[in-house]
Parts: C-alpha cells; sequence; structure tokens
C-alpha cells in the first residue's frame, strides 16, 4: 500500500533546542533516557546544545543528530547517530521520541529512514542499539526490523526503585537489505528518494502563489 504519514528527517539544529529540552524535562521521557534522569533542567540544556551546536560541516563526523518531523504533528524525536567507526563501518543509534509520538507508524518510518541512511549513505556495515528491558515497545519494534539481540546486561539500571536489564541489539546491512525489500513492496514510498521528492513537493506547494 502507499505510505500515507509524511514524516520526514533532517539535521538537527539549534532552533530546535526549545523542543528538545522541553521532552528531556518529561518526566515519562526522562525515564527511557541513558543514564541519570535527576537532572536540573540547566544540565539538560548544556547537553543538547552539546549535540545540536557541533558543526555539520566536517566531512567525518563523530555524530550526526536528525529531528523527524511529522507535517500534521510536528516533531516526533531526536534520533542520534553517534560512535561511529569509519574503519569498521559501524555506529549507535540513540532515538529520543515524545511520548506523545511514541504510538502510531510515525516514529517507525523515521527510525527506518534513519537506518536507510545509515546504511546507504554512511556506508555502515552494522549499527548497534542499547534498549532497557522495560522499553519493551523499542526493542519489540528492532526485533521486527531484522536487530539481534547479542548483550543482556543485567540489572544495570536504576528506575522506579528497582533494576533492570539493559538489551544490547545488533543490525547487519544484509539483515536490513530484506527489511528493506519488504518494506519497499508493503509501504510503497518508505524510502529516503521518495522523502525527499515529497519534501520538494511540499516546498513547492508552499511556495506557489
Amino acid at each position: 500500500m502507499a505510505l500515507k504519514s509524511s514524516v520526514f528527517i533532517r539535521r538537527a539544529d539549534r532552533d530546535d533546542l526549545d523542543t528538545v529540552v522541553a521532552w528531556m524535562e518529561d518526566p515519562a521521557f526522562q525515564r527511557f533516557l541513558y543514564g541519570d534522569p535527576t537532572r536540573s533542567p540547566k544540565q539538560i540544556r548544556e547537553q543538547i546544545v552539546g549535540m545540536l551546536g557541533r558543526s555539520a560541516n566536517h566531512s567525518m563526523p563523530g555524530g550526526i543528530y536528525f529531528m523527524a518531523d511529522s507535517a500534521k504533528l510536528g516533531p516526533v524525536g531526536l534520533f542520534s547517530v553517534v560512535n561511529i567507526s569509519w574503519r569498521n563501518r559501524s555506529c549507535n543509534i540513540d532515538s529520543y521520541v515524545s511520548e506523545k509520538r511514541r504510538t502510531g507508524f510515525f516514529a517507525t518510518i523515521a527510525f527506518y529512514r534513519v537506518l536507510e541512511y545509515c546504511f546507504h549513505e554512511l556506508n555502515m556495515h552494522r549499527i548497534n542499539i542499547y534498549i532497557y528491558g522495560f522499553n519493551t515497545r523499542s526493542w519489540r519494534n528492532f526485533e521486527l526490523s531484522g536487530g539481534k539481540r547479542e548483550i543482556v546486561l543485567h540489572e544495570h539500571v536504576a528506575r522506579d526503585g528497582k533494576l533492570y536489564d539493559m538489551y544490547g541489539y545488533g543490525l547487519l546491512r544484509s539483515e536490513f537489505e530484506e527489511l528493506r525489500e519488504f518494506f519497499k513492496k508493503k509501504f510503497k514510498g518508505i524510502d529516503l528518494a521518495h522523502m525527499i521528492e515529497d519534501m520538494k513537493t511540499t516546498q513547492q506547494t508552499e511556495a506557489a502563489p
């Protein structure tokens, strides 16, 4: 079937600072963040400035940050491509999705397009993702995407007075290609090429008198 949801990924910049800080000040959202969730608004803002303030002109960046936008609902989330190893052709992806956008197909589309960017634009061979055990929706979705659970860090993270496991997943390029062929048949227009065409059409429509 043809894809009906308009979701775009773009490079995040300082104009997105207030949006991301607002997400990270939400207790429900902080629960899924790596590290200590009890940080002041100033510490959160400094962290985000450090992420979004990096130069986009480096030919070999250490991290790339994408904002996912929904044409109807606004920002969906922030995706971080970090720990890039050009020699080993591997990287890690961290996803920060707004609590209000965690359900539905919007985050799935954005995540798929980030995966496609990593494999087909950055020429990665392997992608690593670490997910908390209580984040059931995320690790199930990644397993449906072909990701393999390779590591279990038992009682690694404290939340709600309890200790939870963390799962380490890996996705190889060959595994993504199987997913890509399936998605291209089932959801026409989910790939980056169609996204770019949709963006051009939207811009032309908005520019028309």
